[in-house]
């Protein structure tokens, strides 16, 4: 039954637009949702909502956006091979199978507390504007993709823009266009160490010169396209950047820098992420916040003589065996691990620091993308394990 009402769920979830940047529709459901179940509800000017009732000892929180690619935010649902997934677009499992579980908890228990966070998708937002306090001394995630597997750290990370002083120079010659497409791509986190080719890095040691260059489609991707004009043989008079910025991309870095050997994960990594002209963007990750201010420092060396600004910035969440992850691992026999990625822990952490936190889902296959599915098995055995944490939780 429990399964049963988390589908029905989810799948009135995926009928109520919620693409990150307008989630207006969700958050107006969800606020009806709990208090027409007699939930306290509190709501702040970043769109994020917490719901409680008497004395919660456990926070549940998902994020209310969904990453819309292809025909989203109209979603059909398609059952197949024990998988819910979409007919040509995005699933939104990502996090509204969260948002699912936690309306089920909502009516079945009396005694917890749900934060639903706005706009993660695109920058931690609502997480990062939190102004509502939560009561619960322990705050469970529910944005994991991996049933075998409980989170309990993960990456801080900062987009980094770089403006190049560029020079150009006239000369004899003729332009080309040379391109790198449809390299597999990848996310700028948890696949930097897995050796995926990026575009821009394999272009710019393709070619001897430049007249111009793009490339990357998003800052937290590897690159899977770029093309540059390299200059050739010829007559006309053409104009191409000074040889020194191709010089100064090749010295750019990318991948890992450093290495946990403990959770074997990368703990230091950037992502040539975009390009256009004299304009770039590299994405860095670090899984503490003192080495991420390595890599800044270390960014402002490599790029000396540029205009280098740091936007978006978001904290690490230091890895911790919590006393609610430990509850958890009992329970399910998962792994505890880190991710090389931003989860909205590490901010809720800086927030809320005395309060025992861990990251538990479903298994979620190439979420943000067409392919996305979830698989319906795993669903159900993290409500079973959900609600055994809680028995063990209410023992406290």
């Amino acid at each position: 039954m429990a399964l049963k009402e988390v589908l029905e769920n989810f799948i009135q979830i995926t009928k109520i637009p919620h693409c990150s940047g307008n989630t207006k529709e969700i958050k107006e459901f969800l606020i009806n949702y709990a208090k027409n179940l007699g939930y306290e509800v509190l709501s702040d000017d970043a769109g994020n909502i917490v719901a409680r009732k008497n004395e919660p000892k456990i926070c549940f929180q998902s994020h209310m956006d969904m990453v819309c690619v292809g025909d989203a935010p109209k979603i059909e649902v398609i059952e197949e091979d024990g998988y819910l997934k979409a007919k040509n677009s995005s699933l939104g499992a990502d996090n509204g199978i969260g948002i699912a579980i936690m309306m089920y908890l909502m009516k079945k228990y009396d005694d917890l507390e749900f934060l639903f966070t706005n706009d993660e998708e695109i920058g931690l937002i609502g997480a990062k504007n939190l102004s509502i306090d939560i009561k619960s001394k322990y705050l469970l995630n529910l944005d994991s993709e991996d049933d075998e597997v409980i989170l309990i750290g993960c990456a801080g990370g900062v987009d980094v823009k770089v403006k190049y002083p560029l020079k150009k120079e006239k000369i004899k010659g003729s332009l080309g266009k040379v391109s790198i497409t449809n390299l597999p791509g990848g996310h700028s986190g948890v696949d930097i160490d897995k050796n995926i080719p990026n575009a821009i890095v394999e272009l710019i040691y393709k070619v001897d010169s430049l007249a111009f260059i793009k490339g990357g489609e998003r800052r937290n991707s590897i690159p899977v396209n770029a093309y540059a004009l390299e200059a050739f043989e010829g007559d006309e008079d053409i104009e191409i950047y000074d040889n020194e910025y191709l010089k100064f991309l090749r010295k750019m870095p990318h991948g890992v820098l450093e290495f946990d050997f403990e959770f074997k994960i990368p703990s230091k990594s950037i992502n040539f992420a975009l390009i256009e002209e004299e304009n770039i963007i590299l994405s860095a990750r670090a899984n503490t916040n003192e080495k991420l201010q390595e890599l800044k420092e270390y960014i402002k060396i490599k790029t000396l003589g540029c205009e280098v600004k740091f936007e978006d910035e978001y904290p690490a969440w230091r890895a911790e065996k919590s006393d609610l992850s430990l509850k958890l691992k009992e329970i399910t026999n998962a792994k505890l691990e880190v991710i090389h990625a931003g989860l909205e822990c590490g901010i809720l952490k800086e927030k809320f620091p005395n309060v025992s936190m861990a990251s538990y889902g479903p298994k979620i296959e190439n979420p943000h993308s067409i392919r996305e599915r979830v698989n319906i098995q795993s669903i159900k055995k993290v409500i079973e394990n959900i609600e055994k944490l809680l028995q063990s939780v209410t023992k406290d």
